[in-house]
């Protein structure tokens, strides 16, 4: 049926070789036949990784910050549901509930996808599109995947930056791999990461500017 839905459930992060700083997030429908790797950035990978490897920060996420306030005010999320737009991107249909009324909202599909783990709401997408964009379980073996997860974000430090705010996040990153990564957040119109971003390129070049003045 071409509106049939599948369960999905997350099964890990993995780097993504191609696109510096992106990370592949894997999901898997209940059969285990065919996973969905779905690209997003190191920010939400992170908070996703925290759940799945059980990790309390000290202070809460943006996500876990959005799940206090869903719970403050008797708003439940009953499903998500994974889409694909024309130009390519996945996004998400997330269908909230408070009382006797319904809603439903538009979010980004890693987004969605924190939120939902926090609060136990279940990940569906179409038949369709898992056939289209899904790809044999042999692909992403769980021993690789589990390895690359673990490896590949440092979720430890990010923690240590929770407790430091002076300890940038993009502290590593060459000037050339910020623009990439500032023009990659316009174009998913993550506003707040891109002016992150702006502020650290800004701030080498002040720090430049200052060098060449003494």
């Amino acid at each position: 049926m071409e509106n049939e839905l599948v369960r999905l459930k997350i099964v890990g992060i993995t780097y993504n070789q191609i696109e510096n700083g992106m990370y592949a997030m894997v999901l898997e429908d209940m059969d285990g036949s065919l996973r969905l790797p779905i690209i997003i950035g190191y920010n939400e990978a992170q908070s996703i990784e925290c759940m799945l490897q059980k990790i309390k920060t000290p202070r809460p996420l943006t996500h876990e910050f959005t799940t206090e306030i869903l719970g403050a005010f008797d708003i439940v999320i009953e499903s998500v549901v994974i889409k694909q737009l024309e130009n390519g991107i996945f996004t998400a249909d997330v269908t909230l509930r408070q009382g006797e009324r319904k809603s439903v909202i538009d979010a980004r599909s890693s987004d969605a996808i924190a939120i939902a783990m926090r609060v136990d709401a279940p990940v569906f997408t179409s038949r369709t599109l898992l056939e289209r964009c899904g790809i044999d379980r042999e692909s992403f073996a769980p021993r690789n995947l589990h390895d690359s997860s673990r490896q590949s974000i440092p979720v430890k430090k990010a923690i240590e930056r929770v407790k430091n705010p002076s300890v940038s996040p993009y502290e590593g990153e060459s000037l050339d791999s910020l623009r990439r990564m500032m023009e990659e957040a316009v174009r998913e119109e993550d506003y707040e990461k891109a002016g992150e971003i702006k502020m650290e390129i800004d701030k080498r070049r002040a720090g430049a500017n200052n060098v060449i003045d003494q």
